[in-house]
């Protein structure tokens, strides 16, 4: 069984593409269930983000496994393929492994080393399991990538600082309007993104924080926990027309904020606006009215900067995702002795029965003690033996040419054409050869 994946993130795919390709709801369902019905692949997960959209697999012919993937996943996602080209990058066996570690340590992220992929990563993984779409293999690739990421996150610069989108936002804002203690922030969305954007506009001081979402409900605990106002989404064009800024991340299919919703705020003040959301929330022509900046994904880009701390973390946190990529790979080597000493044990314990028991009918005079003692002998021999035999097969495992041992194993100790036979020599023959 070898690992692979295919899917595309910002760095191959503009903003307009990978909102088509967000994989999530009923959308997701589907498509776990389309590769849970593929009979090449044995195991799959998708990861869908803001900014990446991919899928993992587990199979035996990775490469044609990782070509029914794409196909899925561009049916599900209504992206014709030659749209999707240049975009879908596939990846096999340890190039996937180490992707995987790295989009957990957040090297692969818009803002390098944030940390809502960890628990993306985790999640993704997790409902792909619930769903019986992935198994052992992708479990142990799960629970791989989670650990590198918390070693990033604990061991290097890297998890010293708050990099998010949210932190970018909020540190652009900081630096476009100036003083925030006179101004109102408008959240809209009250999921994790938003979240984060809530504490860290307290941190700087904002004026007032007023928080919306789709349930009202949501809306109403994050603002107990950031000590801002809940409203009503009917209430959109009255809070838009009041705020300073706002900052939109919700998981709507639809645009939320159009140009209509704006039309009435007085062009002379201005909204700065950000959409941080994968589908867009917010109509591109909002962009376009007087008064309005509008600032998605990837027009944030340029504003992104790394701190000293971040890029002194980056090649410590690539060597803790090498470091993982080679525990991964012993423990993947490891996983797949231990069906075949379960085999062997199996076959071990099969004759060994089988012997016993022909010895055992041939000694009918002895004791019960006696018979009890001889079939302790062969239980102890085997097991010595065996276990000899059991820890030298995990150590070969743990090397790099594990496969070769597994290989001359499985052909030493496959009984095909080598089943033990009792031969009786006619007693005329037996003279003759002597």
């Amino acid at each position: 069984m070898t690992i692979g994946c295919i899917g595309t993130d910002h760095s191959r795919a503009s903003l307009a593409l990978r909102e088509r390709m967000v994989v999530a709801g009923d959308r997701l369902d589907l498509l776990l269930e389309h590769l849970r019905a593929e009979p090449l692949i044995a195991e799959a997960a998708v990861l869908s983000t803001c900014n990446r959209t991919e899928v993992y697999v587990a199979a035996q012919d990775v490469r044609a496994a990782l070509a029914r993937a794409a196909h899925h996943l561009l049916a599900v996602s209504g992206v014709p393929a030659e749209e999707s080209a240049n975009a879908l990058e596939p990846r096999q066996g340890a190039e996937a492994v180490r992707h995987l570690c790295a989009v957990a340590a957040g090297l692969c992220s818009l803002v390098r080393g944030e940390t809502q992929i960890l628990t993306q990563v985790r999640e993704a993984f997790e409902y792909a399991a619930a769903h019986e779409a992935a198994g052992t293999e992708l479990h142990a690739l799960a629970r791989a990538a989670v650990r590198c990421g918390k070693r990033v996150r604990a061991e290097t610069t890297l998890g010293t600082t708050d990099t998010s989108v949210s932190a970018v936002a909020v540190e652009l804002a900081a630096r476009r309007l100036d003083d925030l203690s006179g101004r109102t922030a408008l959240l809209i969305g009250a999921g994790r993104i938003n979240e984060v954007s809530a504490q860290l506009l307290r941190d700087v001081g904002i004026g007032s924080l007023v928080v919306v979402s789709r349930t009202y409900d949501a809306a109403a605990r994050l603002a107990a926990i950031c000590g801002g106002r809940a409203a009503q989404m009917s209430e959109l064009p009255a809070l838009l027309a009041e705020a300073d800024l706002a900052i939109t991340a919700t998981r709507s299919t639809q645009p939320l904020v159009t140009p209509a919703l704006i039309e009435s705020r007085a062009p002379s003040r201005p909204l700065l606006l950000f959409d941080i959301a994968v589908p867009r929330d917010v109509d591109p022509a909002v962009g376009a009215l007087p008064g309005v900046e509008l600032v998605d994904l990837d027009s944030l880009r340029p504003a992104i900067s790394h701190g000293a701390g971040a890029l002194d973390g980056v090649a410590a946190a690539w060597a803790i995702v090498d470091d993982a990529v080679r525990r991964y790979e012993v423990e993947a080597r490891t996983r797949q002795a231990v069906p075949l000493i379960a085999r062997l044990r199996a076959h071990v314990d099969s004759q060994k029965e089988v012997e016993l028991e022909r010895t055992l009918a041939a000694l009918d005079h002895l004791s019960p003690a006696d018979r009890e003692a001889v079939a302790l002998l062969a239980h102890r021999l085997v097991n010595r033996m065996f276990h000899h035999l059991a820890t030298r097969l995990k150590l070969a495992a743990a090397e790099p040419d594990a496969d070769a041992y597994l290989a001359a194993l499985t052909f030493l100790f496959d009984g095909a054409g080598t089943e033990y036979r009792t031969v009786t020599v006619p007693e005329a023959e037996l003279e003759r050869s002597t």
